[in-house]
């Protein structure tokens, strides 16, 4: 069975203005349900995915599984 990745797509999209899985599925281009399935790692993400994320946090697509900050 493949390992689940853990991911800061639910943190990120509650960072700021709070932005809901079927705004952010219009904006990244799919639907909600793969928004909810990306946040909670059911679903892997492509490349094109991680980037569109990324772009939209305004994050270097690295912070989407860790964080920048060094606790």
């Amino acid at each position: 069975m493949p390992r689940k990745l853990n991911n800061r797509l639910a943190e990120l999209r509650g960072a700021g203005v709070l932005l809901s899985q079927e705004h952010v599925a219009k904006i990244i281009g799919v639907d909600a349900a793969t928004v909810s399935r990306h946040e909670s790692g059911a679903r892997a993400m492509t490349k094109e995915q991680i980037l569109a994320y990324a772009a939209l946090y305004r994050v270097p697509s690295h912070e989407l599984f860790f964080t920048s900050s060094i606790a």
